[in-house]
């Protein structure tokens, strides 16, 4: 073999190991359908503490509430996951959607019904239409796990570029921040009418359809998967409960997989729950906070969340994007957590531009560390990306119910000092980032 032809042959194989560029044209089917999820659930935040007051709820009715979508979450995204990786990503998003729409059906119904009297509990009145809340909202959850679905969807898409998967993740990111953004600011135009909360929950149901639709249309099967799922498993394999092996691994390749991601996978949940009890113990206390430390109203508060998601915006795309090239992935999370450190510890000072200086703090550790943690996670599901990812937003979820319910009760006797034990928990993750990032 000639050197001219030797050298034509491993530049064709370089060419075909780094594979297509990452292009928004690729991802955009799945940033939008994430996009418009992130948008109908923010579309009824600034409404639902009134909602529930107004069907009979007291204040611990609304914490409960929040707790129901997380708890059903928990349970539905590794049923989720699991069946993502048998019978493939979209039918699953598709069915996960459907059952969104049909939770936010439900709530409308809920509202066209007259209160009436209920059962009478801890300060709160259980009516029918709140029962029907919450009903929705554990359908909401239990479908809602299609979040760990569309990640594994992302994770198959750059399955020959991983070194791409922190721009993919950010990429995400940016789609769930920009809905954010529009959807509470789109519900305050919407809830201006005269059928009050109705329209913007109307909406959402709307924006679950259309996005049922995009899936069904836009959504392509990721390269490198079975057609119509991998082949189900041998009597031997069913017998010993094993998942059915895609038809692109071959058996013993798997078996090493599926060693490594069991070994690696613990340390991981553990990071994903540390990390959520952080996030979770900031979100249950800061409006409390804000309203009776800083003396903000619902417009100030809403234009600190709009700031640090617009940051997020950036952090999360041109910044990461920038800083994922240049550095060693272990830097670029261990300095986003430093960054979520420090604008924790801005919290308990007085309010004034330092609480928007850690606002900015917070959307940029955020916007590096949670993508760059999202890509390690589908290094180590390797071909088990839906049962993994289902596990991680199960952890997430257990972490939300725990910070949520947990913090709430903790503000009133720490106040300002809650953010300070968030710091910690961050100052834990970030110590032990060769635990989490070690060779698999």
């Amino acid at each position: 073999m000639s050197e001219a032809v030797l050298e034509q042959r491993v530049a064709a194989a370089g060419s075909v190991a780094r594979g297509p560029s990452l292009s928004w044209f690729r991802l955009g089917p799945i940033l939008a359908i994430h996009f418009l999820g992130t948008l109908g659930f923010s579309l009824v935040i600034p409404f639902l503490v009134f909602i529930v007051a107004d069907l009979g709820g007291a204040h611990w009715t609304y914490g409960v509430l929040g707790a129901t979508y997380s708890a059903f979450q928990f349970v539905g995204a590794p049923v989720l996951g699991r069946w993502s990786d048998r019978v493939g990503r979209r039918p699953v998003l598709v069915a996960s959607q459907v059952g969104t729409l049909l939770a936010w059906l439900l709530f409308l119904f809920a509202l066209s019904l007259p209160v009436g009297d209920g059962l009478k509990l801890f300060g709160a009145t259980l009516t029918l239409p709140l029962a029907l809340v919450f009903a929705a909202r554990a359908l909401d959850g239990a479908t809602g796990g299609n979040i760990s679905v569309a990640n594994a969807y992302v994770a198959d898409l750059t399955r020959d570029r991983p070194e791409l998967r922190q721009v993919a993740f950010g990429r995400m990111g940016m789609a769930a921040s920009l809905g954010f953004v529009l959807g509470p600011a789109a519900a305050g135009l919407l809830g201006g009418t005269r059928l009050g909360p109705r329209l913007p929950i109307a909406v959402a149901a709307a924006v679950a359809g259309v996005t049922t639709v995009a899936i069904l249309l836009l959504l392509k099967r990721p390269p490198g998967r079975c057609g119509e799922g991998p082949p189900p498993p041998g009597a031997l394999a069913s017998g010993l409960n094993q998942q059915a092996k895609p038809c692109h691994t071959a058996p013993e390749r798997r078996a090493l997989v599926l060693g490594a991601t069991r070994r690696s996978v613990a340390p991981i949940l553990g990071a994903t729950f540390i990390l959520f009890l952080g996030f979770n113990f900031f979100y249950s206390g800061f409006p409390v906070h804000a309203a009776n430390v800083y003396g903000w109203n619902t417009g100030q508060l809403g234009v600190f969340f709009a700031v640090l998601a617009g940051i997020m915006i950036v952090a999360q795309g041109p910044l990461l994007s920038f800083v994922s090239k240049r550095l060693d992935r272990r830097l670029v999370f261990g300095t986003g957590m430093g960054f979520l450190v420090l604008a924790l510890l801005t919290y308990p000072l007085p309010a004034g531009p330092i609480s928007y200086l850690g606002a900015a703090f917070f959307a940029i550790g955020n916007g590096l560390s949670w993508p760059t943690f999202q890509s390690r996670v589908a290094e180590i599901a390797g071909e088990d990306q839906g049962v993994v990812q289902g596990a991680v937003t199960s952890a997430s979820s257990l972490a939300s119910i725990a910070g949520l319910v947990i913090g709430g009760f903790l503000y009133p006797l720490l106040g300002g000092s809650l953010f300070i034990v968030a710091a910690a928990f961050f100052v834990v993750v970030l110590v032990l980032i060769p635990l989490w990032f070690r060779s698999i």
